[in-house]
């Protein structure tokens, strides 16, 4: 019989679909491990599904992550290009002035007169603070009491039998330059306390912390108003008004420009309890020297000059003729590089930066202590290609590094006499500084030391962390122009965290 052609086909076409799903006895299987992921390439694979997915479309990421003992880089992800870091630019700092001051260099500020101590304790003739570029003199370094410093100075005079002062409290900051303000920050920032301005003289890290108490038994009366640290530099103006709970409220506070004239004002509801704001002072010598003098006055050591600016004197200060009183030792710098790692802390990576130019530099100005960072990274075979920094701290937008370049500080970090210093500086996941309430309750609590860094749409974390097996990686996670609330930028950078960790 006759077959159509239609009909042999089809026949040819089930014989190719079932030779196609049928495994001859000899087949060769391909070995499983071929379809399987190193450890490595998991991590790689998670890291960018959660990236590939974070709803940060109008901005982009910079990421790399590498162990720390072989240089061995399993994740990468536009790491050479430029990133504004933030606060992570305080790791450059800090790393610059552990390295090259050292972790036990403590700052020296001498307390000098150009007149005489007579018999009876009197001071004929000026009290001299002579700045060092001291940026401790803060609650911060003394159990959060703000008094602490300016009595041991106080005590100091006393041991010296100082009774009375018949001159001015003169304070010296020529240490440093007088650009008070770090290159492009910005106006309206300066009122508040991470843009306090620089100075070789500064107390209270050059801002006035202010308790605001409504007065409960009083509505519609002002709310009390407390200066810590006590004092009357601050020409202040209270329009904050206390008002009950069913009150539309809104209230403000300001200082203006170039002035020391400051105002709270509006209505602030009794519910809302006591609330500090802090505002920054100007001029921050003529402040030491005036709340010095409120304080010695305090302990009844009559003063009967004034508080001067030495910038302000007609002639300049001889130290060749003046008579040292006692010498102020800092606390060491290994203390201080925590103080600016773990809070964040602008001001002091700012003076530490000013330090660097004014030891090793020509001057002691941000200018000059970049020149010297750059020559230190330099020195150490850094990736420096590209590092742009302007200032200490990271507040200034102009500031640009790349994931490349912070894994490369990190490295050289790591490989240095001073890492322990350095790294116990960070943050800890889950305990201390910016990160202690971040990786709560994942596999990356306090298993991670690292630093953030947080400007408008600009979110970074860079440090260390461990494998299940205690090997250290270190990784860079930088995000810019995001639109997105930072705290979902700061999840998906935690969930990275927690994936290096978890690595056996």
């Amino acid at each position: 019989m006759k077959i159509s052609t239609r009909f042999s086909l089809l026949l040819l076409m089930s014989v190719v679909i079932v030779s196609c799903t049928t495994h001859p006895h000899n087949a060769t299987p391909l070995p499983k491990h071929q379809f399987l992921r190193s450890a490595q390439q998991q991590v790689a694979f998670e890291i960018d599904t959660l990236l590939n997915h974070a709803p940060t479309d109008m901005g982009w990421w910079g990421v790399k992550v590498q162990y720390a003992n072989t240089g061995e880089v399993f994740y990468e992800r536009n790491n050479a290009k430029m990133f504004m870091p933030a606060s992570n630019e305080k790791m450059y700092t800090t790393a610059a002035a552990l390295c090259l001051l050292g972790p036990q260099y403590c700052y020296a500020t001498d307390f000098v007169t150009n007149g005489n101590l007579d018999e009876n304790g009197i001071i004929n003739g000026d009290l001299i603070i002579k700045g060092s570029g001291d940026p401790s003199w803060s609650w911060r370094f003394y159990d959060k009491n703000y008094d602490s410093v300016m009595v041991k100075f106080v005590d100091s005079l006393k041991l010296n039998g100082v009774t009375e002062i018949r001159g001015d409290i003169i304070g010296d900051d020529n240490i440093f330059d007088d650009q008070s303000l770090g290159y492009g920050w910005s106006w309206d920032d300066e009122t508040y306390y991470y843009a306090a301005q620089i100075s070789g003289l500064s107390y209270s890290e050059n801002y006035i912390d202010y308790k605001l108490i409504p007065d409960t038994l009083n509505l519609g009366s002002p709310v009390i108003i407390e200066p810590n640290p006590r004092t009357t530099y601050m020409n202040l103006r209270n329009d904050l008004v206390t008002v009950s709970s069913d009150t539309a409220t809104r209230w403000t506070y300001d200082r203006e420009r170039q002035t020391n004239n400051a105002w709270f004002e509006g209505d602030y509801r009794v519910e809302k309890g006591e609330v500090e704001s802090t505002i920054t002072i100007h001029n921050p010598t003529l402040f030491t020297a005036h709340v010095l003098k409120e304080r010695l006055e305090e302990a009844d050591i009559s003063v009967s000059g004034n508080p001067v600016d030495a910038d302000d004197l007609t002639d300049s200060l001889d130290y060749e003729k003046t008579n040292l009183l006692f010498t102020y030792y800092s606390h060491p710098m290994s203390d201080i590089i925590s103080k600016v790692n773990r809070p964040s802390q602008n001001f002091i990576a700012e003076m530490l930066q000013k330090t660097l130019g004014a030891e090793y530099g020509e001057e002691g100005s941000s200018r000059a202590g970049r020149k010297v960072q750059m020559m230190f990274y330099d020195s150490l075979g850094m990736n420096i290609e590209n590092l742009q920094l302007r200032d200490g701290s990271g507040l200034s937008r102009h500031n640009l590094v790349s994931p490349n370049t912070t894994v490369s500080l990190l490295e050289m970090m790591w490989e240095h006499p001073y890492r322990s210093y350095f790294i116990e500086s960070l943050p800890l996941s889950g305990l201390t500084g910016t990160i202690r309430k971040r990786m709560i309750g994942t596999v990356a609590e306090q298993n991670v030391r690292a630093k953030t860094g947080t400007i408008g749409y600009v979110s970074s974390l860079s440090g260390y962390t461990w494998t299940q097996s205690g090997e250290p990686i270190m990784f860079s996670i930088m995000a810019n122009h995001f639109t997105i609330p930072t705290s979902q930028v700061r999840n998906i950078q935690d969930q990275v965290a927690s994936i290096i960790s978890e690595m056996e």
